[in-house]
């Protein structure tokens, strides 16, 4: 079954203002998207930290670039749909 779509309505143009104060709901986005950059920079931290001579065995090697090529994955760049 072909996935849905459903319509949104543009913006109107004039929604955007950069010199309004942010409101609740977009303070408390900032708030979220800097715990998911705290949670990642943990992650990040923990990666580096490893002694890369302590990996020893394949499967310690393997274990090792699968957690940090799924947390650069995670954090790069998606291009836009145009």
């Amino acid at each position: 079954m072909p996935p849905r779509v459903i319509d949104v309505p543009k913006t109107d143009p004039g929604a955007y203002n950069p010199g309004r104060m942010a409101g609740a709901l977009l303070q408390a986005q900032a708030l979220h998207a800097r715990e998911a950059l705290i949670k990642r920079l943990h992650e990040l931290a923990t990666l580096v930290k490893v002694d890369l001579k302590s990996l020893k065995t394949e499967a310690d090697v393997s274990a090792y670039i699968h957690k940090a090529t799924a947390l650069l994955h995670t954090n790069h760049a998606r291009p836009k749909n145009t």
